[in-house]
């Protein structure tokens, strides 16, 4: 790497004065502002979260993702993907694990941490109570899907399981209530809304799903009437929650008919005229990732239906997937929905509104137990535009994660400026250390001897590895000229 400007705050580095002349002569040695370079290129990395990134004849990396290194080339390598990113000899052998929550409790999370830093989390809230005599399918409870919730080592979260919204009694006191959140740690799932009263006004309609929330809490808006309680995106994760169905009440012709409970991945149906009440809209099903746990097999948050009540009959609308069915004036009366899946409770014919469903939490996960062995980590190929370098310089930050590394025995290093040939093993020298890490560098490599080209690699080795021996390398500089 060349110094290409001196400031009049610049004095003596190593062996003399730096003045144009000594420049020019190469008497200056300028082995510690090469280092320090490369120091302020790693924090900068670091501070940014950036990627690997190119100087004009130089690369730094402190491996805040993984483009800078060449993982098919590389052998037993592992990274670390939280906190002071680095990589080390290593395999995962932790096992996938879920944990389900049918009741409140509290998730500890493994002292070792988890792969990657993060879960997946499932947080359903209560579903809402159906409604009386015609009366709206109770909402679907509020469903977020975190794909990348962030876990820290030893940590405990709080998981509250909402409970399940009452249906309305026939006597229309007290009226149906709505569900309850569902929270895990900082996420909230917001409880499904109950359905409207068959004989009230606005008439019948169904409840609104629970409203999306990640670090939130949004309100349950319009409970009774249909709402704004539309599904959309969270922050980080995907919050459900949908509208319920519109009812209708003509009282000249007695009857009643609800709409159906919003659900997690769908809207309630309205209700149609004489035909029936509106179909609860269906749930979220999240089989792919936790599988058929829960009440109703892995789908959760579905709208109760709305219920039927006419001098005639009729039909009452079906609930959704994990949601109540209805109940008509003649036929059968409102189920409640299943318990643990958010349900929203079917709405009456006749009688009393089905209660909710409870709520339900998940999270999967797998724990971070590494086994420790020797590490090849090659790094990504960077073009020398200028041509093939004839010397070259390497800057490293390490670490001990467990005992005591030897620097050039149990830790090694290599250049080379084809891609495919390396140098002899290069001896670095020990510089101190910074911010808690080992630096250690070498300047002005001979490359001669190594096949020429222009597609220049590092290449670290660790050796001696085990469980009482482990050693990071948590950045490096590669410089050419």
């Amino acid at each position: 790497m060349a110094l290409t400007k001196v400031t009049s705050g610049v004095r003596t580095l190593g062996t003399g004065e730096v003045t144009a002349a000594n420049l020019a002569s190469g008497v200056v040695d300028t082995t510690g502002l090469e280092d320090d370079i490369a120091l302020i290129g790693f924090k900068v990395a670091a501070n940014g979260s950036l990627a690997k990134y190119n100087l004009s004849d130089q690369t730094v990396d402190s491996f805040e993702d993984a483009t800078g290194v060449d993982t098919g080339s590389s052998t037993g390598e592992f990274r670390i993907t939280t906190g002071n990113k680095y990589y080390v000899g290593a395999s995962n052998s932790g096992v996938a694990t879920q944990t389900n929550y049918t009741a409140s409790s509290t998730f500890n999370a493994p002292s070792g941490g988890v792969l990657d830093g993060t879960a997946q989390v499932l947080a359903v809230a209560g579903g809402g109570g159906g409604g009386v005599q015609g009366g709206g399918g109770g909402g679907g409870g509020g469903v977020v899907y975190h794909a990348t919730y962030p876990i820290t080592a030893s940590q405990a979260y709080t998981v509250t399981i909402g409970s399940f919204g009452t249906g309305h009694d026939a006597d229309h006191s007290p009226y149906g209530s709505n569900g309850e959140d569902t929270k895990f740690g900082t996420i909230t799932a917001t409880g499904g809304g109950r359905g409207g009263d068959g004989t009230a006004n606005p008439v019948g309609d169904g409840g609104s799903g629970g409203a999306p929330g990640y670090d939130s809490n949004p309100s349950v808006v319009g409970v009774g009437t249909q709402s704004a309680d539309t599904a959309g995106s969270a922050a980080g994760g995907v919050g459900y929650g949908n509208n319920g169905g519109q009812g209708i009440n003509v009282p000249a012709s007695s009857y009643h008919m609800g709409g159906g409970g919003g659900g997690g991945s769908a809207v309630g149906g309205d209700a149609v005229g004489a035909v029936g009440g509106g179909a609860g809209g269906n749930g979220y099903d999240a089989t792919a990732v936790f599988g058929t746990v829960g009440g109703a097999s892995g789908i959760f948050g579905g709208g109760g239906g709305g219920g039927c009540h006419q001098s005639f009959g009729g039909s009452g609308g079906a609930g959704g997937t994990g949601g109540g069915t209805a109940g008509t004036k003649t036929g059968s009366g409102p189920s409640a929905a299943t318990a643990n899946t958010g349900g929203g409770g079917g709405g009456c014919g006749a009688g009393d509104g089905g209660d909710g469903g409870s709520g339900f939490a998940a999270i999967k996960y797998t724990p971070l137990t590494l086994t420790y062995g020797d590490m090849t980590l090659i790094s990504a190929s960077t073009t020398a535009v200028d041509g093939a370098p004839t010397k070259g310089d390497l800057v490293v930050a390490w670490t001990d994660g467990v005992g005591t590394a030897t620097l050039n025995t149990d830790i090694k290093f290599y250049i080379s400026r084809d891609g495919t040939n390396y140098s002899s093993a290069l001896t670095l020298v020990n510089q101190g250390t910074s911010g808690g890490q080992n630096i250690a560098s070498i300047h002005d490599v001979d490359l001669s001897g190594i096949a020429s080209g222009t597609a220049m690699r590092y290449k670290i080795t660790t050796h001696n590895q085990s469980v009482s021996k482990s050693t990071r390398v948590n950045a490096v500089s590669l410089g050419w000229s």
